[in-house]
Protein backbone atom coordinates (compact mmCIF):
# COMPACT_ATOMS: atom_id res chain seq x y z
CA UNK A 1 0.00 0.00 0.00
CA UNK A 2 1.23 3.30 -0.80
CA UNK A 3 1.16 6.37 1.65
CA UNK A 4 2.24 9.85 1.57
CA UNK A 5 2.97 10.07 5.62
CA UNK A 6 6.70 9.98 4.94
CA UNK A 7 7.04 10.54 8.58
CA UNK A 8 4.88 7.59 9.94
CA UNK A 9 7.51 4.60 11.51
CA UNK A 10 5.72 2.36 9.12
CA UNK A 11 6.78 3.78 6.28
CA UNK A 12 9.68 3.05 3.67
CA UNK A 13 10.52 4.66 0.60
CA UNK A 14 10.11 2.16 -2.76
CA UNK A 15 12.88 3.20 -5.53
CA UNK A 16 10.23 5.29 -7.46
CA UNK A 17 10.50 7.38 -10.40
CA UNK A 18 12.74 9.73 -11.31
CA UNK A 19 14.60 11.39 -9.07
CA UNK A 20 14.74 10.72 -4.82
CA UNK A 21 12.42 13.66 -4.13
CA UNK A 22 9.46 12.20 -6.06
CA UNK A 23 9.73 8.64 -4.19
CA UNK A 24 6.76 7.50 -2.80
CA UNK A 25 6.64 5.80 0.44
CA UNK A 26 5.64 2.01 0.63
CA UNK A 27 3.65 0.75 3.86
CA UNK A 28 5.40 -1.90 5.68
CA UNK A 29 2.26 -2.42 7.38
CA UNK A 30 0.25 -3.24 4.12
CA UNK A 31 -3.57 -3.85 4.37
CA UNK A 32 -3.59 -3.59 8.45
CA UNK A 33 -4.45 0.49 8.84
CA UNK A 34 -8.29 1.88 8.21
CA UNK A 35 -8.06 5.63 7.75
CA UNK A 36 -9.64 7.50 10.75
CA UNK A 37 -10.41 11.35 11.66
CA UNK A 38 -10.95 12.65 15.25
CA UNK A 39 -12.19 16.66 15.91
CA UNK A 40 -11.03 18.74 18.92
CA UNK A 41 -11.74 17.06 22.09
CA UNK A 42 -13.13 14.06 20.64
CA UNK A 43 -11.17 10.01 22.53
CA UNK A 44 -9.16 8.14 20.48
CA UNK A 45 -9.34 5.75 23.95
CA UNK A 46 -9.73 5.72 27.74
CA UNK A 47 -7.09 5.00 30.60
CA UNK A 48 -8.33 1.78 32.05
CA UNK A 49 -10.20 0.80 28.69
CA UNK A 50 -9.62 -2.72 26.78
CA UNK A 51 -6.64 -2.11 24.92
CA UNK A 52 -6.74 -3.28 20.76
CA UNK A 53 -5.21 -0.87 18.62
CA UNK A 54 -2.95 1.86 17.94
CA UNK A 55 -2.67 4.92 15.79
CA UNK A 56 0.08 6.76 13.37
CA UNK A 57 -0.51 10.22 12.87
CA UNK A 58 -0.96 11.54 9.31
CA UNK A 59 -2.04 14.98 11.03
CA UNK A 60 -2.48 16.80 13.93
CA UNK A 61 -1.73 16.81 17.58
CA UNK A 62 -2.90 14.06 20.36
CA UNK A 63 -3.06 15.00 24.48
CA UNK A 64 -1.82 11.86 26.57
CA UNK A 65 -3.48 12.54 30.04
CA UNK A 66 -3.15 10.16 32.97
CA UNK A 67 -6.40 10.38 35.48
CA UNK A 68 -5.84 10.27 39.55
CA UNK A 69 -8.12 8.26 41.77
CA UNK A 70 -10.09 11.46 42.64
CA UNK A 71 -10.32 11.88 39.18
CA UNK A 72 -7.53 14.93 38.28
CA UNK A 73 -6.55 15.24 34.64
CA UNK A 74 -2.59 15.54 33.94
CA UNK A 75 -1.30 15.95 30.59
CA UNK A 76 1.63 13.88 30.89
CA UNK A 77 2.38 14.01 27.05
CA UNK A 78 1.67 15.17 23.46
CA UNK A 79 1.85 13.48 20.42
CA UNK A 80 2.34 14.27 16.43
CA UNK A 81 2.78 12.82 13.64
CA UNK A 82 6.95 13.54 13.99
CA UNK A 83 7.21 11.54 16.38
CA UNK A 84 4.61 9.34 18.50
CA UNK A 85 2.79 6.19 17.99
CA UNK A 86 -0.43 6.33 20.14
CA UNK A 87 -1.32 3.43 21.87
CA UNK A 88 2.40 1.81 21.31
CA UNK A 89 2.77 1.07 25.18
CA UNK A 90 -0.38 -1.06 25.63
CA UNK A 91 0.70 -3.50 22.78
CA UNK A 92 1.29 -6.19 25.57
CA UNK A 93 -1.46 -4.91 28.11
CA UNK A 94 -4.84 -6.08 28.24
CA UNK A 95 -6.08 -2.08 29.02
CA UNK A 96 -4.41 1.40 28.17
CA UNK A 97 -2.44 2.85 30.96
CA UNK A 98 -3.35 6.84 29.56
CA UNK A 99 -6.28 8.45 27.63
CA UNK A 100 -5.44 10.01 24.35
CA UNK A 101 -7.20 12.56 22.75
CA UNK A 102 -7.21 14.56 19.85
CA UNK A 103 -5.97 18.08 20.63
CA UNK A 104 -6.44 19.41 17.07
CA UNK A 105 -8.61 17.86 14.28
CA UNK A 106 -6.53 14.31 13.64
CA UNK A 107 -6.35 12.28 10.88
CA UNK A 108 -4.64 8.67 11.50
CA UNK A 109 -3.87 5.21 10.52
CA UNK A 110 -5.90 2.72 12.97
CA UNK A 111 -4.22 -0.56 13.20
CA UNK A 112 -4.72 -3.68 15.30
CA UNK A 113 -2.48 -4.98 17.82
CA UNK A 114 -3.19 -8.32 17.34
CA UNK A 115 -2.91 -8.02 13.70
CA UNK A 116 0.48 -5.84 13.91
CA UNK A 117 2.30 -8.57 16.10
CA UNK A 118 1.12 -11.72 13.39
CA UNK A 119 2.55 -9.69 10.67
CA UNK A 120 5.71 -8.78 12.13
CA UNK A 121 6.19 -12.76 12.00
CA UNK A 122 6.85 -12.58 8.16
CA UNK A 123 8.07 -8.97 8.14
CA UNK A 124 10.62 -8.44 10.85
CA UNK A 125 11.36 -5.13 9.78
CA UNK A 126 8.10 -4.03 11.16
CA UNK A 127 9.86 -4.81 14.82
CA UNK A 128 12.67 -2.59 13.84
CA UNK A 129 10.46 0.46 12.87
CA UNK A 130 8.28 -0.58 16.11
CA UNK A 131 11.18 0.04 18.13
CA UNK A 132 12.58 3.32 16.17
CA UNK A 133 9.15 4.73 16.78
CA UNK A 134 9.40 3.53 20.89
CA UNK A 135 12.68 5.39 21.34
CA UNK A 136 11.07 8.49 19.27
CA UNK A 137 8.27 8.38 21.94
CA UNK A 138 11.07 8.31 24.98
CA UNK A 139 12.70 10.89 23.55
CA UNK A 140 10.08 13.02 23.31
CA UNK A 141 8.93 12.49 26.99
CA UNK A 142 12.72 13.32 28.05
CA UNK A 143 12.42 16.31 25.87
CA UNK A 144 8.72 17.23 28.07
CA UNK A 145 10.51 16.17 31.09
CA UNK A 146 13.65 18.87 30.79
CA UNK A 147 10.87 21.40 30.07
CA UNK A 148 8.66 20.45 33.17
CA UNK A 149 12.59 20.79 35.24
CA UNK A 150 13.20 24.05 34.10
CA UNK A 151 13.00 26.41 37.34
CA UNK A 152 12.60 29.62 34.95
CA UNK A 153 8.41 29.91 34.19
CA UNK A 154 9.74 31.68 31.58
CA UNK A 155 12.22 29.51 29.92
CA UNK A 156 9.16 26.73 30.77
CA UNK A 157 6.56 28.77 28.48
CA UNK A 158 9.57 29.34 25.90
CA UNK A 159 10.81 25.53 25.60
CA UNK A 160 7.07 24.63 25.45
CA UNK A 161 6.52 26.44 22.57
CA UNK A 162 9.95 25.44 20.83
CA UNK A 163 8.80 21.83 21.73
CA UNK A 164 5.29 22.57 20.01
CA UNK A 165 6.63 23.82 16.93
CA UNK A 166 6.56 21.25 13.98
CA UNK A 167 9.68 20.82 12.82
CA UNK A 168 8.99 20.80 9.23
CA UNK A 169 8.09 25.26 9.96
CA UNK A 170 10.52 27.67 8.76
CA UNK A 171 10.64 31.58 9.29
CA UNK A 172 7.57 33.04 11.05
CA UNK A 173 4.99 30.75 9.81
CA UNK A 174 2.07 30.22 12.06
CA UNK A 175 0.61 27.53 13.19
CA UNK A 176 -2.22 26.04 15.53
CA UNK A 177 -1.58 25.69 19.02
CA UNK A 178 -2.98 22.23 20.44
CA UNK A 179 -2.82 23.92 24.19
CA UNK A 180 -4.99 26.54 26.23
CA UNK A 181 -3.02 28.40 28.55
CA UNK A 182 -4.83 26.57 31.06
CA UNK A 183 -3.78 23.19 29.75
CA UNK A 184 0.13 24.98 29.52
CA UNK A 185 -0.03 25.49 33.26
CA UNK A 186 -1.25 22.21 33.73
CA UNK A 187 1.64 20.98 31.44
CA UNK A 188 4.40 22.62 33.67
CA UNK A 189 3.26 23.53 37.09
CA UNK A 190 2.30 26.52 36.73
CA UNK A 191 -0.86 29.50 37.51
CA UNK A 192 -2.89 30.24 34.26
CA UNK A 193 -2.68 33.59 35.49
CA UNK A 194 1.31 32.96 35.43
CA UNK A 195 1.31 31.49 31.77
CA UNK A 196 -1.15 34.51 30.59
CA UNK A 197 1.13 37.43 31.87
CA UNK A 198 4.10 35.74 30.86
CA UNK A 199 3.32 34.78 27.30
CA UNK A 200 1.81 38.31 27.19
CA UNK A 201 5.52 40.15 27.41
CA UNK A 202 6.91 37.70 25.09
CA UNK A 203 3.96 38.98 23.06
CA UNK A 204 5.13 42.75 23.68
CA UNK A 205 8.83 41.68 23.52
CA UNK A 206 8.23 40.93 19.43
CA UNK A 207 9.38 37.04 20.12
CA UNK A 208 5.80 35.82 19.70
CA UNK A 209 2.67 36.28 18.22
CA UNK A 210 -0.39 34.46 20.03
CA UNK A 211 -3.52 34.50 19.21
CA UNK A 212 -6.27 32.04 20.99
CA UNK A 213 -5.56 28.88 19.31
CA UNK A 214 -2.97 30.13 17.08
CA UNK A 215 1.03 30.71 17.64
CA UNK A 216 3.72 32.30 15.42
CA UNK A 217 7.26 33.06 16.53
CA UNK A 218 8.11 36.00 15.09
CA UNK A 219 12.02 36.07 16.41
CA UNK A 220 13.57 32.58 16.69
CA UNK A 221 16.58 34.06 18.76
CA UNK A 222 14.93 35.49 21.30
CA UNK A 223 12.49 32.69 22.16
CA UNK A 224 15.46 30.09 22.20
CA UNK A 225 17.15 32.94 24.35
CA UNK A 226 14.58 32.79 26.98
CA UNK A 227 14.14 29.12 26.93
CA UNK A 228 18.06 28.86 27.94
CA UNK A 229 16.94 31.12 31.04
CA UNK A 230 17.84 34.43 30.03
CA UNK A 231 14.17 36.88 29.78
CA UNK A 232 12.60 40.20 30.26
CA UNK A 233 11.26 41.40 33.49
CA UNK A 234 9.42 37.88 33.46
CA UNK A 235 8.91 37.58 37.62
CA UNK A 236 6.33 35.29 38.56
CA UNK A 237 5.06 36.44 42.03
Amino acid sequence: MCCRNELCPFSELGPGVGPPSSAIPTCLATDLPQRVTFEPGHVLFLQGQSSSTLYSLIDGIVKICSHTADGHEQIVGLSSPDNLLVGVQSMNENRYAYTAVAATHVTACRISHRDLLAHMHDNPDLALHLIDAANAQLAHSRALMEVMGLTCASAKIASLILLLTPKTMHGNCGFAMPLSRREIANILGLSEETVCRLMANMKRSGAIYAPRGKMEIRNWRQLQSISAGAHLDYHTH
